[in-house]
C-alpha cells in the first residue's frame, strides 16, 4: 500500500473547509494582539485563535484537545515553553506545537525539536506569509506522521497475529509429532515413523522460519533485548547441535565434526540467540552442502575473543552475492531450489552485533564456505543493557 493513498485528498477550497484552530500560549497580551493581527491577514483557509495568558491554564486547555495546533512562547511565567512542551507531551497531547522566542537561539531551538516541538519562529520576524506557511506545512507532516502511526500499528496487530495464530499452533503441532515418534500413544510400524517423522521435520522448519520473521521484525522496531549471562560456549555449541541438526546432516550422509578448544573461559552472551546464531549457521552449511560432504565446527580463544566458525565443502558463494549475503531477505535459497526467507543470516550478524562481536564469510567457488563470528570476554555496561 502506498503512502499517498492514505492521505486524505482534499477536494474542497481552502474557504470551504473548517477552520483551524490555534491556540497562543502568552503570558504577555500584547504578543496575543500582534498574533490576532498577523492571523487575521492570512490568506486562503480561516483560522481562529485563542489565547491563554499562562503556563497553567495553557496547559489545562492543551489537555481539552480542542485546537489543531499550539503556539508556545518561550517565556511564561517561572517556567518556560519546553517545561509545557514536556509535560503536555507527557499527559497525552499529540497535536503539533511551535515553539516562539524573542530572539533566534540555536540551542533553544534544538532542545524544542529534541522535546518534540514541530517548528521553531522567531519573533518579530513572523508575518501573516510565514505565520501561515509554518501552520501549514506542520499540519501536513502531521498528516503523515498519523499515516504512519496507523501502518505502525497495523504491523505490530500482524505480528500479534503471527505469534499468536501461527507460531502457537505449529509449536504444539511439533510436541504432538514428537510424542507421537515416541511411541507415547501405541507402537509404529517403519511407514508410519518415516511419515510422521517427515511431517516433525516440516513442521519444525515452518517453525523457525515463522521464528525467523518474528524476529526480524523485533530487530527492526527495536524491541529485542539482550538477557546476558555467563556461559561456557562449548557447551553451548554442544547443545546447539542437537539431534535435529545432527539427524539432519546423516540423512544426507554428512560428516558433521566438532573441534572445540578446551579451556575457553565463560563468556557474558544471551545464550538462547548465541545457539539461535550456531543453529543457522550450521543449518545453512547442511543445505547447501552436497550428500557425502564434510562440515566442521570449530571453537577457539584468543586476543580475548572467542573464534566459533563453521566450515562446509559446498559449492561456495560467488564473491557479487557475498556483498549483499548479511542483508535482510538476501537468499542463495532459489539458485540452489532450497525455501527460505533470506532472514537467518541477517538475523545473526544483528545478534553477533548486538554482542560487540563480528560476523564474516570466506568462501571461494568450488572450494566451500567459512562463517566465522567471534565474541567478546567482556561487556561493556551498554551491551549488557542493549535493545536490539
Amino acid at each position: 500500500m502506498k503512502l499517498s493513498s492514505c492521505l486524505q485528498i482534499e477536494t474542497s477550497t481552502d474557504t470551504e473547509q473548517a477552520p483551524i484552530r490555534v491556540l497562543l500560549v502568552d503570558d504577555d497580551e500584547d504578543e496575543y494582539i500582534i498574533t490576532r493581527r498577523i492571523i487575521a491577514e492570512v490568506e486562503g483557509r480561516k483560522h481562529t485563535l485563542d489565547w491563554a495568558s499562562s503556563y497553567e491554564e495553557g496547559l489545562a486547555i492543551i489537555e481539552e484537545g480542542r485546537h489543531d495546533i499550539y503556539l508556545i512562547d518561550y517565556q511564561l511565567d517561572e517556567k518556560n515553553g519546553l517545561d509545557l512542551l514536556r509535560e503536555a507531551i507527557s499527559d497525552g497531547c499529540t497535536q503539533p506545537m511551535i515553539l516562539l522566542t524573542g530572539q533566534e537561539d540555536r540551542e533553544v531551538d534544538i532542545q524544542a525539536m529534541k522535546l518534540g516541538a514541530w517548528d521553531y519562529l522567531v519573533k518579530g520576524r513572523i508575518d501573516a506569509s510565514a505565520l501561515e506557511r509554518a501552520i501549514r506545512y506542520t499540519l501536513e507532516h502531521k498528516k503523515v506522521v498519523d499515516v504512519l502511526l496507523e501502518v505502525q500499528k497495523q504491523r505490530e496487530k500482524f505480528v500479534a497475529t503471527l505469534t499468536h495464530d501461527l507460531k502457537t499452533p505449529i509449536k504444539a503441532e511439533f510436541r504432538i509429532f514428537e510424542l507421537l515418534m515416541q511411541e507415547r500413544f501405541g507402537p509404529l510400524t517403519e511407514d508410519q515413523q518415516l511419515v510422521i517423522h517427515e511431517m516433525l521435520r516440516s513442521n519444525r522448519f515452518m517453525y523457525q522460519m515463522v521464528d525467523n520473521l518474528l524476529t526480524a521484525f523485533k530487530f527492526e522496531e527495536g524491541q529485542m533485548v539482550l538477557r546476558m549471562e555467563t556461559l561456557d560456549l562449548n557447551e553451548l555449541v554442544s547443545d546447539a547441535i542437537s539431534i535435529d541438526l545432527s539427524g539432519l546432516a546423516q540423512e544426507k550422509d554428512q560428516i558433521l565434526t566438532l573441534s572445540l578448544q578446551p579451556g575457553i573461559p565463560l563468556i557474558p552472551a544471551d545464550a538462547l540467540e548465541v545457539k539461535r546464531v550456531i543453529y543457522n549457521l550450521v543449518q545453512n552449511a547442511i543445505n547447501f552442502t552436497p550428500k557425502k560432504g564434510k562440515i566442521k565446527i570449530n571453537t577457539e580463544f584468543r586476543d580475548h575473543k572467542v573464534f566459533v566458525s563453521v566450515e562446509d565443502t559446498g559449492p561456495g558463494i560467488e564473491e557479487v552475492i557475498q556483498k549483499n549475503l548479511f542483508a535482510p531477505y538476501a537468499s542463495m535459497s532459489k539458485r540452489y531450489r532450497h525455501i527460505g526467507t533470506g532472514l537467518g543470516l541477517y538475523i545473526s550478524k544483528k545478534i553477533v552485533e548486538a554482542h560487540q562481536g563480528e560476523l564474516t564469510v570466506d568462501s571461494r567457488l568450488g572450494e566451500g564456505s567459512r562463517f566465522t563470528f567471534t565474541l567478546p570476554d567482556q561487556q561493556s555496561e551498554k551491551s549488557r543493557q542493549v535493545s536490539l
